[in-house]
């Protein structure tokens, strides 16, 4: 952010010094007058738009910010609703008299536009769970190329979902801080339109 510094003749002599008196008004990069010149700030001014600024900075910020959390919360969903289902997998298999499960023949359903009704492994391979390459779920035996034996399977689902977690709470401490720091700009911004209003107030009232 550039601020330029405008200095003027008040047309005034100091008798003190009996030199002229100047006057400093500031500019700030973004705030002009309607004819696109830049506008000329008092002190007051200068710090309500640097603040003003800032919190635009951090309102842009915390919007990003809740979107990727946003988007953290439905891939962990989905993830809860394939290990919900997967828990179940176990006793199935050995009744069906198979020892591995397809996981292209599941969908997670998800409301976020990013996993709308996907296969298992679709999710999980967009999610780093599994490599591409893995395509069964198997209980018992030698697996095979495309293979994951089950307690892997479900030692990396519930590795990434605490992965999941751990990065929803760091982001939601980093989301307090941002909304901390917004909400000093704004508190700011408020202090000095009450100093500039007891300002006013005295000159009018001394004049």
């Amino acid at each position: 952010m550039a601020i330029g510094i405008v200095e003027f003749d008040l047309s005034m002599v100091n008798p003190e010094t009996g030199r002229n008196l100047t006057a400093r008004t500031y500019t700030v990069d973004g705030v002009n007058n309607v004819d696109n010149t830049p506008r000329l700030l008092s002190i007051g001014q200068l710090v309500m738009a640097i603040c003003l600024q800032r919190a635009s900075e951090l309102e842009a910020s915390i919007i990003t910010l809740m979107e990727e959390m946003n988007s953290t919360s439905a891939k962990l969903e989905a993830l809860t609703e394939i290990e919900t289902e997967v828990l179940k997998w176990p006793d199935e298999l050995k009744e069906a008299g198979s020892s591995a499960r397809p996981l292209n023949n599941y969908n997670v359903s998800g409301d976020n536009a990013e996993y709308p009704r996907v296969t298992y492994k679709t999710a999980l391979v967009n999610m780093g769970v599994i490599a591409n390459g893995i395509s069964y779920v198997r209980v018992s035996g030698n697996p095979d190329s495309d293979d994951i034996m089950y307690d892997n399977f479900i030692t990396q689902l519930e590795s990434k979902m605490d992965e999941m977690n751990s990065f929803s709470q760091q982001k939601m401490i980093e989301l307090q801080s941002l909304t901390s720091k917004r909400d000093q700009s704004y508190d700011m911004i408020s202090n000095v339109l009450k100093s500039l209003n007891t300002v006013q107030v005295g000159i009018v009232n001394n004049y």
